[in-house]
Order: C-alpha cells, then structure tokens, then sequence
C-alpha cells in the first residue's frame, strides 16, 4: 500500500509539474527541464520497482534493498514536498503587463523555481545512480549465490558419492576381518594338528624288565625252541608281542629323549624289538650283542627307531 501511495505521489507531481510548466512558465527551457524531471521520477519508480524484485537474495541483501526502497519513498515525499512549494511560490506571484515591479518578481520567482528543479534534478541523478550502482551489486550477489549453491549442491552430491564409498569401504573391511578372523583360526587349527602329528610322529615307547616281567606284562612272547626230557622248551627265542599296549611302556619323545636309564649296571641287557644296536653308546658291549652300563645313549634318533617305535630291553 505504501508503494501504490508512493507511486501515485510521484505521478502527480510529475503532472503537476508538466502543468505549472505549460500554465505559469512560458519559457520552453524551463518546460523542457520540467518534463526531464517527470521522466526522471518515472525512471525512479521504474528502479524501485526493480529493486523490490530483486529482494529474494539473502536476508542481508533483501534489507539493504528495503532500505533503499525507503530512502527513495522518502526523496521521493521531498520531491512532492519541494513542488507543493514551488506551486504555492507560483500562485503568489500576479504578472501585470503594465507592472514593471510585477515582471521582475515574477522573473525571480521563474528563477526560483528554475534553482529549485535544477537541484532535485541533481539530487534525483545521484539518487539514481546510487540505486543502479546496488542493482548492479544485487544482481552479482544474485550470480555468486547461484554459483555457490550449484558449487554446494555439487559438492553435497560428492560427499554423498564418498560418504557411499566409504560404507563399502567399510563393510569390506568388516568382510575381510570376518574372513582374516576365520583364518587365525583356521590356523591355529591347523597350527596344533601340525603339533599334535608332530608329536605323535616324534613319539615312541620304550620298556626295560626281566624276561618273566615282560612275558607276563603282555610285552614279549617266547617263540621257537625244542621239549626235553623235562617237557621244558629249550632254545625259546623271545620276541615282541603281536599287539603292544601303549600303557606298559614309557612314553618319551626321540627328538628329546636321547638317553635311557638301565635298571642295573651289574646285569646285561639285550634288545628284544628290531632296533639296532650299533646306533647305541653304552659302557660295554658283548659279542652276543647284550650291553653293560647304567644307561644306553642313542646316537642317530631317527635311524634307530625308523623299525619300530616300540623299543624293548630285556634282562638277560
């Protein structure tokens, strides 16, 4: 409502200025000038109205612009004001042919009104400059904000772009750790069955007893030989049991156990299983093949037990 006000007041000074300048001014200069002004008002509302619908920038902007919007309502109410003057000046002034004093004062007054046009004329073009001078200014905000929002769009459809890269990213290291999890264990797995073979490889079973203890133990067995008079089987050979339980014999790892314990180093011994005897370091040995000592040391762990891992030692 304060623009149609506006508006309509600067219409009407601008018709009443063509009229005061047909009416009271003969002089075509000050017509001319007079019309200047009225296209020049016009020129100013068109601005305004310009300017008003410019105002969708920013808030920043759309203040600024409000702003001018009222500083040129404002000039223009000055302009309606200096003009309501001019006119009351005009009406005072009565020219009398005869009356010389009355021509003089109505040339001062066309003078005065003359002055008074001349500088809201000037104060109208700097006006209008200020106001081209911010249309110009609004309209490369207006620019810069559209390229900053295409920047920024563009931007937001990058970081979308990255922010789905990055949830792959992710769920492929979640993948992979599943995977690398499932490989330790694999691993540790495979880890102790390749210990566990690696002991039962390594294991072997050693027993030391009379030739009675092992007979009854299950260990050893008599074979061969021939009857007496006294129904005794003579020249009996003995051997290892065809099954050996585990549980008679002493456990021990041939990487590790190199040395085995005699019983009595007052007695001889003699291998029973397969295992040869060459490959052992005692402290006497006898052309039968038995041995003396307090121990027997095995000097080449994996060709003495290659025959069996079940080694047995009797008294003899």
């Amino acid at each position: 409502m304060h623009r149609f006000h506006t508006r309509r007041r600067i219409t009407a000074a601008a018709v009443f200025v063509a009229a005061l300048t047909t009416g009271a001014c003969t002089d075509t200069a000050t017509r001319a000038r007079a019309d200047s002004l009225a296209a020049a008002l016009a020129s100013a509302s068109a601005e305004r109205d310009s300017l008003q619908g410019l105002m969708q920038g920013t808030s920043s902007e759309k203040d600024r612009a409000l702003a001018q919007v009222v500083e040129a309502s404002k000039f223009a109410d000055a302009v309606d004001a200096e003009l309501r003057q001019v006119r009351g000046l005009t009406s005072k002034v009565g020219v009398n042919k005869s009356d010389e004093s009355g021509k003089t004062e109505a040339a001062a007054a066309q003078k005065d009104i003359l002055d008074r046009l001349k500088q809201m004329r000037q104060r109208l073009n700097a006006r209008q400059s200020q106001v081209r001078a911010l249309l110009d200014t609004l309209r490369a905000q207006r620019a810069d904000s559209t390229a900053s929002a295409t920047l920024l769009a563009d931007l937001n459809a990058r970081l979308e772009q990255r922010d789905k890269e990055i949830a792959v990213f992710q769920e492929e290291i979640r993948s992979l750790r599943t995977q690398n999890e499932q490989l330790t264990a694999d691993k540790a797995v495979l880890s102790d069955t390749v210990k566990a073979m690696d002991v039962r490889e390594n294991r072997v079973y050693y027993v030391v007893g009379s030739r009675r203890q092992l007979i009854n133990d299950g260990v050893a067995i008599e074979e061969g030989g021939s009857r007496g008079l006294l129904i005794v089987k003579l020249g009996k050979t003995l051997v290892p049991a065809r099954t050996l339980d585990e549980n008679r014999f002493t456990r021990a790892d041939r990487r590790e156990v190199l040395t085995i314990p005699l019983p009595r180093n007052d007695r001889a011994y003699k291998i029973v299983s397969r295992h040869d005897v060459g490959l052992l370091e005692v402290a006497k040995k006898e052309k039968d093949g038995s041995f003396r000592g307090e121990s027997i040391r095995i000097t080449d762990p994996a060709k003495f037990w290659a025959p069996s891992r079940y080694l047995i030692i009797t008294e003899k």
